[in-house]
């Protein structure tokens, strides 16, 4: 239920609120007034798109907030949105700015436009004019259909199952092509699977090869600057005055014992010397150019920039490679199993889809009869006393709604056959047959709240007589909010809001009131021209 709308520059409204109440909510008020400011403000907080005309002519910034009873949690989840307690009212606010800019909150969270359609579309239904032309889709007359005979769980496992059958074929269809490339691309794959398992490319192998790479192209040089620093370090005249510079320090040392730690010092030095000059000379004699080694390292590292290049640039890309070859290589050695048991599974599939949808038919068949004539029943009590009415189902391939192809059948005049809707219904007609359904389907449908924008439109006065009765029925079972121009149906309303179109400092406004009894008569009054 919506229970109250805040408007503020929209349109021609500057400022305004309703609280609404349960039953049947009538607008009225002279053409113009801005009746359709509600509407507008209504449709925006259930997700319609916001347009920057819609802002009052002196603002840039339009704002519409309302409260509602009954909403979508389910459509709250996962999004991060904290929804209020079970049982709490909603609070939902649009705001249009005049760069364009829209902006939606649910309590006081951003959201976007999909999740507010989500959250408030099952509350409100809105029914006008593009409802009754929506009436002639016959997708939309099977969905009603449905809703009667409580078929819409079966609806949406059919749909599933459906889904499953085609995503099946699919896979299927995929296989065949598969088989019969099979033996090109199991040539192809054991190809690259061959060329990685030959390389063998251990991970961490590349650095190893650049250090091995980098000393055998630098072999020559690195035993020429060896030899030359070993010789320095034990045949040079270097080492020999470094030793005869050590016995001095020697003898120095037992005349003067505080030199002692100085000569062991230099001692150490010397001896370290010559043990680095013995080990150079010792890794010169084992360093020598090995072209051989050279050529083969150079090969190893050109296999593995081949491998690179073809495969992935790290050694963990090639390895996934591998892995992928190896799976694909299973796969098309028992492709022919894999297309047998996908075979299985869509006849499995296709029979199930087809006993789900003849059991979805049948129940179809037995509903089809039962509301046409309920409808047919309230058709007549709304002045068309010769209508007829039926619900053709005609059979059709399979498909996610089923073997049936749904059409309503209507005839307003006596002697003349009830054919399509979209070939011989008025709007007015469409009006009260869209009237005539909500009524009967006004338990199995989930809206809580029905928008009702002039329904009476091209009616007589006895039937908008007709239509405030069934209006006011209809508000029995849900809220309903109405704009009309009737007194005949306004004098059926719960709650009369009166809308008006007053000047202040030379611009329009519109100002929305409730009315009491005695107003409500005053606004009768003019409604039949007796002001």
């Amino acid at each position: 239920m919506l229970i109250s709308l805040k408007i503020q520059n929209l349109i021609l409204i500057r400022q305004a609120e309703i609280a609404f109440g349960p039953g049947l909510n009538i607008l009225t008020g002279e053409t113009g007034s801005g009746k359709s400011a509600v509407l507008s403000a209504i449709r925006l907080i259930c997700g319609d798109r916001a347009e920057t005309q819609l802002i009052r002519k002196d603002s840039k910034l339009a704002i519409v907030e309302a409260t509602l009873s009954v909403y979508s949690l389910e459509s709250l989840s996962g999004e991060g949105i904290e929804p209020p307690m079970q049982g709490h009212p909603l609070h939902v606010r649009r705001e249009i700015h005049a760069s364009g800019k829209s902006r939606c909150f649910i309590e006081d969270q951003q959201v976007g436009l999909s999740i507010l359609r989500k959250c408030i579309g099952c509350a409100i239904e809105r029914v006008d004019q593009s409802s009754s032309s929506a009436l002639c889709s016959p997708e939309e007359q099977r969905k009603m259909l449905d809703a009667y005979a409580d078929l819409i769980p079966s609806t949406f496992l059919l749909a599933a199952s459906f889904a499953d059958e085609k995503q099946k074929d699919a896979e299927h269809q995929f296989l065949l092509q598969t088989q019969a490339q099979k033996e090109r691309e199991l040539e192809w794959a054991n190809k690259d699977l061959d060329a990685i398992q030959q390389v063998d490319w251990k991970a961490e192998e590349e650095e190893s090869l650049a250090q091995e790479h980098h000393l055998l192209t630098h072999a020559q040089e690195l035993a020429e600057k060896i030899s030359s620093t070993s010789s320095v370090l034990t045949d040079s005249p270097l080492i020999f005055q470094l030793k005869r510079s050590f016995n001095l320090l020697e003898t120095c040392g037992r005349i003067d014992p505080k030199l002692q730690p100085l000569a062991e010092t230099m001692k150490s030095a010397v001896l370290e010397l010559e043990e680095v000059g013995l080990s150079l000379h010792s890794y010169a004699d084992r360093l020598e150019a090995d072209p051989h080694r050279l050529r083969v390292v150079e090969q190893r590292i050109s296999d593995i920039e081949s491998i690179k290049r073809r495969y992935g640039g790290t050694h963990k890309e090639v390895q996934e490679k591998k892995e992928k070859l190896l799976a694909q290589i299973e796969r098309l050695t028992h492709l022919d199993a894999e297309i047998e048991e996908i075979q299985a599974a869509c006849k499995k599939l296709k029979e199930k889809n087809l006993s789900l949808s003849a059991s979805l038919s049948a129940k179809r068949k037995t509903a089809a009869k039962k509301l046409a004539d309920q409808i047919l029943e309230q058709l007549k009590s709304l002045n068309l006393p010769h209508a007829q009415f039926e619900i053709a189902l005609a059979p059709k391939a399979l498909s996610s709604t089923g073997i049936d192809e749904i059409r309503f059948l209507f005839s307003a005049n006596p002697g003349v056959a009830a054919i399509p809707l979209e070939e011989c219904a008025s709007g007015g007609e469409l009006s009260r047959l869209l009237l005539a359904i909500k009524t009967v389907l006004s338990e199995k449908e989930g809206s809580s709240c029905l928008i009702f924008d002039e329904i009476d439109s091209n009616v007589g006065g006895q039937t908008a007589a007709i239509l405030g009765d069934k209006l006011k029925k209809l508000a029995e079972t849900k809220q309903v909010i109405c704009v009309t121009h009737f007194v005949q149906v306004a004098r059926s309303a719960m709650h009369h809001f009166l809308v008006s179109k007053i000047e202040e400092n030379g611009s329009a406004s519109t100002s929305i009131s409730p009315l009491g009894l005695k107003d409500r008569q005053r606004e009768f009054n003019r409604m039949l021209g007796q002001n």
